[in-house]
């Protein structure tokens, strides 16, 4: 059986920077979890490449044939978001709701269903049968004038695309997989660990584990993550300071009950403390600090979601270890540009 690795930005920044953090204070020194595996390459052929949703700037976003796309483009990573329908499926969606510029009614899915139409419903009051008929496809984004629109889609399940990067034998590429939980703290706990639960399950599941990252918005879903699958790499979420709590007094529930404030305002610091793998900020809240901070905790940074291409070479000259962006192509041929190796394109 081939060998399933982690994600080879991930481990060659660990390795990377475990170096700099034996230097570091103890009390700032942070040893990551998850050490280089020794099939990593150097900096140069480690950068992670992610197609945000499958690329939804080129693409209907997280649909199958949007993911198929990015895997015959080459890409190391499928960043991908998970919702949990009524009958506890777990389906690869972005919205709390079947929203209705996304997807289109077609018919009930079953004769009289009180519950038609769907359109802006949440994911988790319908069924997958009434989600599956949904055309989630049917238009071009707003905003995205450049996306290939895939008439017709319906919504996958996380399985489906681990079923896809199989089918494909795509050994080297990993999946960034997103619990994407609506409200955090005490009021969203039972939808937390509901999601979580089902999501490390279907992880497990797939024999792709070692190959997958969790990530959230809500790290109480990452330390459930640690409790019940503690060898999975862990992806802390952060969009800056407003939403960190920095300066606001208590502890904050988008952190699982921490105070940045007692971390200095630091999400590195705050994510090695809690044991997590990788951090992944906003780019606009992305600095050389922060990026020298994490690296020196052995935490590698990759910035969610960038899409212009000064701000993918800032990112890239400031030492970030990977870049989450919707367009793909785009961000491999400025890596191409800089002489990065690039992921390996794959075929049926």
């Amino acid at each position: 059986m081939r060998s399933i690795l982690i994600s080879t930005a991930v481990t060659a920044a660990l390795s990377t920077a475990l170096v700099a953090a034996t230097l570091a204070t103890p009390a700032m020194a942070a040893e990551p979890r998850h050490q280089d595996d020794g099939h990593s390459d150097d900096r140069r052929s480690s950068f992670d490449l992610q197609s945000h949703r499958g690329g939804r700037g080129e693409w209907t976003e997280e649909s199958t044939a949007a993911f198929a796309h990015s895997l015959e483009l080459g890409v190391s990573t499928l960043e991908l978001d998970t919702h949990l329908t009524r009958d506890n499926q777990v389906v690869v969606w972005h919205d709390d709701v079947m929203t209705a510029s996304k997807c289109a009614d077609t018919a009930p899915a079953f004769a009289g269903d009180p519950a038609f139409p769907y359109a802006n419903d949440r994911v988790r009051n319908l069924t997958l049968a009434q989600i599956r008929t949904m055309d989630c496809g049917f238009q071009q984004l707003p905003g995205f004038p450049n996306q290939t629109a895939i008439a017709g889609n319906r919504i996958a399940l996380l399985q489906d695309v681990f079923a896809l990067v199989n089918e494909y034998d795509a050994e080297k590429v990993r999946l960034n997989v997103e619990t994407k939980v609506e409200v955090a703290g005490p009021d969203g706990a039972d939808e937390m660990a509901a999601l979580t639960r089902a999501v490390v399950g279907e992880i497990e599941g797939s024999g792709l584990a070692r190959r997958t990252t969790v990530q959230s918005f809500d790290w109480a879903s990452l330390n459930l993550t640690k409790e019940i699958a503690p060898d999975l790499v862990l992806v802390a979420l952060s969009s800056g300071d407003d939403w960190l709590g920095v300066g606001a007094p208590g502890m904050s529930p988008n952190l699982g009950g921490i105070d940045i404030d007692s971390f200095h305002g630091s999400l590195a610091q705050a994510a090695a403390a809690q044991g997590y793998d990788v951090i992944s900020p906003n780019f606009a809240s992305t600095t050389p600090t922060m990026i020298a901070e994490a690296h020196s905790l052995g935490l590698p940074v990759i910035p969610w979601t960038v899409n212009e291409t000064v701000d993918v070479t800032t990112l890239m000259d400031e030492g970030v270890d990977g870049i989450i962006t919707d367009y793909p192509t785009r961000v491999r041929q400025i890596m191409a540009d800089r002489g990065l190796a690039l992921p390996r394109p794959y075929t049926r």
